[in-house]
């Protein structure tokens, strides 16, 4: 039974993972309207952010998107052949040119189903997180925009930084 929010398109797009500093070849496997799992061997910290860059591609502009890292996925090396290895990304606030390029897949896919290729165009939802300071009495009070409690856990931690963990997270 599929579990997904949205419809998801399986794709092979070469890009770029940066982490930190640190730019990490990587391959998007699937996308969909809310996120993307990219296979890679950088291993960013769970609920962090990080950026993946699209090259330019014919008449298509380079796509810079950022993201929140939801999962990943560790392969034993002997199944590594066969099930890739790499992270599950949340798209956050995603470019009108993310949104062409999810189109795009949706529509290559949906050409061979008789779905009638209808538009993903998740909203972002407003969240306010009280973050508090590990060990100490400090705490603080975030508003993000995100597609979800998760990506919204994910911004308000990088922006707040280590030592600091989620307390409260409220939808407004």
């Amino acid at each position: 039974m599929e579990k997904r929010r949205q419809k998801r398109a399986h794709q092979r797009l070469t890009c770029q993972l940066v982490v930190g500093s640190q730019r990490h070849p990587a391959i998007l496997r699937d996308i969909s309207a809310l996120g993307v799992f990219v296979q890679t061997r950088a291993r960013p910290e769970p609920n962090s952010l990080v950026e993946l860059i699209f090259p330019a591609d014919g008449s298509r502009p380079e796509i810079r998107v950022e993201a929140g890292v939801a999962r990943e996925r560790v392969v034993p090396p002997r199944l590594q052949a066969s099930v890739p290895e790499g992270v599950g990304l949340e798209i956050l606030d995603p470019p009108p040119e993310f949104q062409e390029l999810l189109e795009h897949a949706l529509d290559s896919e949906t050409d061979d189903e008789a779905d009638g290729g209808k538009r993903l165009a998740p909203t972002l939802r407003v969240f306010r997180i009280r973050v508090k300071e590990r060990g100490k009495p400090n705490s603080r009070v975030l508003t993000v925009r995100s597609h979800s409690a998760d990506g919204a856990r994910a911004q308000a931690l990088s922006r707040t930084g280590r030592g600091w963990q989620v307390a409260d997270i409220q939808e407004l």
